[in-house]
């Protein structure tokens, strides 16, 4: 009668044990959503993220100078062969003092120099327009990038809790094993138990004991993989959380696909290659440009000047406005159009895959939450089956009427339930955490 209490009082602590582990806990752990924190503001995959959407601004910035074409300071030297004048000559300067025109064999300029582009057939401007899509693209990576860590980041949490508190289910199994283990051991050398028993229940016992070292190596690594997304040498404590389970009837509908940033950068990208398309038919185009100079020309008189050796110099400005305009290239221009269009029609392909794709990832994400709540109430009521079992077997084994073969059997069914339960209920948090990834709402949950 004591044993059959002692045992009641022993799976009272098991089961109290368990339930305690889905509590908060009262110790000064690091929180899931501290976690999410020092992930976004320390992970330096996002920071580099953070970065390329800078450069897509930037490069936006450059794109709209272009308009404005530049200015450039100018200076050469140059040594002839034959006198140059400094500027060139017309005949009326020549027949007024043919004498006094200054030549040098050492001619030097300096000045200033102004292009700008006056029509490109629309190459410039759909230029612009491409650069401004992909800061647009640049921002939606961006978010994603910060719901794809957001998931990661409490995935690794969730698993860790599930893989510590299946570690502490592992451990009070394995010493309730011992104690049976040094029980059997004691009839055994009063004569009450086969050494056959004892042996059964060591192997068990060893078996458990690997177990929960296996349960706490995997834990361990979790933790690894965490502390590199949080940027941290180590993680010491996790806070637990309470889980609360759903039916599935009261899961939120999904948004549109087509309001989701990931099916946005698809049809973003789409726009991207019409674009370029329609940058690819600027070669067809005639190409203006304006040209402005303003500097001097200065060098020493030659030995055939009547002054030589003296220094001269003349002001040298122009305007100019150019033309070109190809009007054929073997087949080049046609050949860049081309392949724009089939670009064009591959981001087409893309962006109908990426509306496909979602619309089967979020029917998968409801179906594993489905699937987990399912598995959390059968893993429950096997626990609840398999815990009077164990009762029953541990009666019956100190009774005499079962040999240790049942018990162990029972208790192992009974920690396989215990297991089944703590792994359901957290893994339907890691599925609610993939649909709020996919939904683009980690960092609203």
């Amino acid at each position: 009668m004591k044993r059959a209490m002692f045992t009641r009082l022993l799976i009272f602590g098991l089961l109290c044990q368990a339930i305690i582990s889905f509590l908060p806990g009262t110790s000064s752990g690091l929180t899931i959503e501290e976690a999410v924190a020092l992930a976004l503001t320390n992970n330096p995959a996002l920071q580099k993220q953070q970065m390329s959407r800078t450069l897509s601004e930037r490069d936006l910035s450059g794109k709209k100078s272009e308009n404005f074409g530049k200015i450039d300071l100018l200076a050469s030297y140059g040594y002839y062969n034959l006198p140059r004048t400094l500027v060139p000559l017309t005949p009326a300067s020549i027949a007024t003092d043919p004498t006094g025109v200054p030549t040098t064999v050492d001619l030097f300029t300096t000045g200033i120099r102004y292009e700008v582009p006056l029509f490109t057939g629309f190459a410039q401007q759909r230029s612009v327009e491409i650069a401004a899509l992909e800061k647009e693209l640049a921002g939606a990576a961006l978010k994603l990038s910060r719901e794809q860590l957001i998931y990661n980041v409490k995935t690794l949490y969730v698993n860790i809790l599930s893989l510590q508190a299946q570690e502490e289910a592992q451990r009070e199994f394995h010493k309730a094993l011992r104690r049976l283990y040094e029980d059997i051991s004691f009839e055994v050398k009063l004569g009450k138990k086969a050494r056959v028993e004892q042996l059964k229940a060591a192997a068990d016992l060893e078996n458990a004991r690997v177990k929960s070292q296996q349960i706490g190596g995997n834990s361990r690594i979790l933790k690894a993989a965490l502390a590199a997304l949080l940027n941290l040498d180590t993680i010491i404590r996790l806070e637990k959380f309470s889980v609360e389970m759903s039916i599935p009837g009261e899961i939120e509908s999904a948004k549109e696909v087509q309001g989701l940033q990931r099916y946005r950068s698809a049809a973003l990208d789409v726009e991207k290659k019409i674009r370029q398309v329609e940058k690819s038919t600027a070669a067809y185009y005639p190409q203006v440009s304006f040209n402005g100079f303003y500097g001097q020309n200065y060098g020493p008189n030659d030995s055939s000047n009547l002054n030589e050796g003296d220094w001269n110099n003349q002001e040298v400005w122009q305007a100019v406005v150019s033309l070109k305009w190809t009007v054929f290239d073997f087949g080049g221009r046609k050949t860049a159009r081309n392949m724009a269009v089939i670009r064009e029609q591959q981001s087409r392909r893309e962006q109908l895959t990426t509306e496909l794709e979602l619309k089967r990832a979020l029917s998968e994400a409801s179906i594993k939450i489905e699937m987990a709540v399912d598995a959390f109430h059968s893993a429950e009521t096997e626990l609840a089956l398999t815990r009077e079992t164990e009762m029953i077997e541990q009666i019956r084994f100190a009774n005499g009427a079962a040999d240790v073969n049942d018990l162990l059997y029972a208790k192992a069914r009974n920690q396989l339930a215990l297991s089944r339960s703590i792994a359901a209920r957290y893994a339907y948090r890691e599925a609610c955490f993939y649909r709020d990834y996919l939904l683009e709402n980690g960092e609203s949950q």
